[in-house]
């Protein structure tokens, strides 16, 4: 099976149950999402803040200024741990399932429990909008985020975070 369909399915499948997690994606019927013992997402007292981005260019001529400004919003998480690092993931709920394809945010974490942990949304979202907060391990050490698309499925070089069947992860909705 492809690795995109397995993470898909993976996903579809913990978002029904409720529950979901593993270093290596386990078998379908098996996976829940949720906290685990060395890795959590504290989704209690999450916030959202609305803002704006603002993105300005000079030519090098030196004549010609641009400037973007967009509305961002952010969530921050009260508390979030993590074994080894890597990033809190933000995946948007499309047609009431999480779309693992597309990644709305995220934030770097260093080993260890973070408080105040922010993410930056590059568009709005307002208040009951859904997302898939998740966990996914920095596997290379580089602190880049390799979220890497290929022809034949997905090759997340830095995967979810699993704790047997567990995937570390949470459906939210963007509080007021």
């Amino acid at each position: 099976m492809h690795i995109k369909r397995a993470l898909s399915f993976a996903l579809s499948i913990a978002f029904i149950s409720g529950t979901a997690t593993a270093q290596e994606t386990p078998e379908r019927s098996q996976i829940t999402m949720g906290n685990g013992t060395a890795n959590a997402i504290q989704v209690e007292g999450l916030t959202r803040q609305n803002g704006m981005s603002i993105a300005s260019e000079v030519r090098v001529d030196g004549t010609d200024v641009s400037t973007l400004r967009a509305n961002t919003t952010a969530v921050t998480f009260p508390a979030v741990t993590i074994e080894k690092a890597g990033w809190i993931v933000l995946h948007p709920v499309i047609d009431g399932r999480p779309d693992g394809d597309i990644v709305s945010g995220f934030t770097y974490l260093n080993p260890g429990q973070s408080e105040n942990v922010t993410i930056r949304i590059q568009h709005p979202a307002d208040a009951g909008d859904r997302f898939l907060a998740m966990l996914h391990s920095d596997v290379d050490q580089d602190r880049v985020f390799d979220f890497v698309f290929v022809e034949d499925g997905i090759n997340v070089e830095d995967t979810a975070v699993f704790e047997g069947t567990r995937m570390i992860a949470h459906l939210i909705a963007l509080p007021e």
